[in-house]
């Protein structure tokens, strides 16, 4: 299903976590609008790639996001 100008936007909440390796080591929480989870995750991992935690000198950096209704 594609999300069209006239979906109505829904508020959400997504934690974005941020691991080295295996280790967590920061999350940061997002606002968003968005059709669907889906678009809202995509927007917040999107975000957090302006993270102070989206750094190149952390090993082995990844990110997960956690949504929930607003």
């Amino acid at each position: 299903m594609r999300a069209s100008s006239t979906d109505p936007l829904s508020q959400f909440t997504v934690d974005v976590v941020f691991f080295s390796g295996t280790e967590q080591f920061a999350t940061e929480t997002y606002q968003v609008s968005a059709t669907t989870w889906y678009m809202a995750e995509q927007q917040a991992l999107h975000m957090s790639v302006g993270s102070a935690y989206d750094n190149s000198r952390i090993p082995d950096l990844s990110r997960t996001a956690n949504v929930r209704a607003a």
